[in-house]
């Protein structure tokens, strides 16, 4: 008794490996193996072409078992498998991070004295606060003794990594270059701004060790 195989019902005789046990076709993926009987293509021995001799053509009129034998069905091709499941969203290209800037470092000139401006990183946001009462101008000789500067009169801070500086209310006003200001102002080194009609500054870059560029 001969041994019962299993064959790709898709592929030519011998294009596709055949199995002792049902599975798929490794040549043509999902196409399930069906059962083959190796007695079906036997030669019979009257039938055998002698050594030597040249096999006759087979075909519909020369294979009397193609006459009886039922056509092998043909499949359709499977559609190919989607990159991603139904419903699972696609997952974004990754974008490059744009080059981060260097922080710029400024520094305010009063009265002859450097007072630099906290950066953006820094406790509070960084920035600075300008006034009699306030810790951050204590350095500043005579600064305290000024009556036309407000305890509490402007203050400096940064927003999205630019310096502006805003009025608090202040009776006499906060200049930028000679103009009185009512909003918060970007400001930048080269520039000069004026606290009440006393303290005249001037905005200049400064270093990583904190001198005047």
């Amino acid at each position: 008794m001969a041994s019962v195989i299993y064959r790709c019902p898709v592929g030519a005789p011998g294009e596709c490996p055949t199995s002792a046990t049902r599975g798929y076709c490794q040549v043509h993926m999902f196409q399930q193996l069906e059962r083959y009987d190796p007695a079906e293509d036997a030669v019979p021995v009257e039938d055998a072409v002698p050594a030597g001799a040249a096999a006759p053509p087979v075909g519909p009129a020369t294979d009397p078992e193609a006459l009886t034998r039922p056509a092998r069905p043909t499949q359709p091709p499977r559609p190919p498998r989607p990159a991603q499941y139904p419903g699972r969203p696609e997952r974004p290209a990754p974008q490059a991070r744009p080059a981060r800037q260097p922080a710029v470092r400024l520094a305010l000139v009063v009265a002859g004295a450097l007072l630099p401006v906290r950066a953006e990183h820094q406790r509070g946001g960084g920035g600075l606060a300008i006034g009699r009462d306030e810790p951050d101008c204590a350095a500043i000789p005579g600064l305290a003794g000024l009556d036309q500067l407000s305890r509490h009169h402007a203050r400096l801070r940064w927003i999205d990594g630019a310096l502006y500086v805003e009025d608090l209310g202040s009776t006499n006003g906060t200049f930028v270059d000679g103009r009185r200001i009512e909003a918060p102002t970007r400001i930048g080194p080269g520039q000069r701004l004026r606290f009440a009609m006393d303290v005249d500054v001037q905005v200049v870059e400064i270093d990583e060790f904190g001198a005047p560029r």
